[in-house]
């Protein structure tokens, strides 16, 4: 009972309750489950914080999670700088990434995206394939900025990551070997790159493929 969200990474899980605490579960060898170890398998539920949170998001190895104050938190595995702590040191317990002003955040296999109030969006982590979209394949353990306004929802896939604007629009960066990013192309991305020009209201990202839903259903 009381259950209002929850998140899966590879081998361990994230659920938010409707009290705003978060518990964890499952595999522990990074630290992703932000007890307070490293290697400790979790088979039932160890709560992480007893209030306050309103999201959460999972991938891999990494938890990630957003409080009442706008602020972002993350543990686990982080050696590509996906914690964007602006270390690459494993967290075992969670560490704040973003004071405040954060509204969504969404983890990629080795890379974070997350979105600020003001519609900005921002990466770190992992920057093979360009999939930050900042133009360069520099690994990034602190978060830059890609875009700077009108962002409202993003999604990451291994190599890739998306988001929509306030008009509709789907973008995309990153790895396109498969023509994951439809742009009728297989050449990655160091840009967002529009592929579809409105109306698009849901869409998802798998490790190499991009599926996405329009207005007229």
């Amino acid at each position: 009972e009381n259950v209002k969200a929850v998140a899966a990474g590879i081998y361990h899980s994230l659920r938010l309750m409707e009290d705003g605490s978060l518990w964890s579960t499952g595999y522990n060898y990074h630290g992703q489950l932000g007890d307070g170890t490293f290697f400790r398998d979790r088979s039932t539920p160890v709560m992480i914080e007893s209030g306050g949170v309103t999201s959460i998001a999972a991938h891999g190895y990494l938890s990630l999670y957003l409080k009442e104050d706008g602020s972002l938190w993350g543990m686990g595995y982080n050696g590509h700088g996906e914690l964007g702590d602006g270390t690459t040191a494993y967290r075992n317990s969670p560490v704040q990434i973003v004071a405040s002003g954060v509204r969504d955040v969404y983890a990629g296999t080795y890379h974070t995206l997350f979105v600020k109030d003001d519609g900005s969006l921002w990466a770190m982590g992992d920057n093979g394939n360009s999939r930050l979209g900042d133009g360069t394949n520099t690994q990034r353990p602190t978060p830059v900025m890609v875009v700077n306004a009108n962002v409202t929802a993003i999604a990451a896939g291994q190599k890739h990551s998306l988001f929509t604007k306030e008009d509709g629009t789907l973008w995309g960066m990153g790895n396109n070997g498969r023509g994951q990013l439809g742009d009728g192309s297989t050449a990655d991305r160091s840009t967002p790159v529009q592929l579809v020009d409105g109306n698009v209201t849901a869409f998802a990202a798998g490790d190499y493929h991009t599926i996405y839903r329009k207005s007229d259903g």
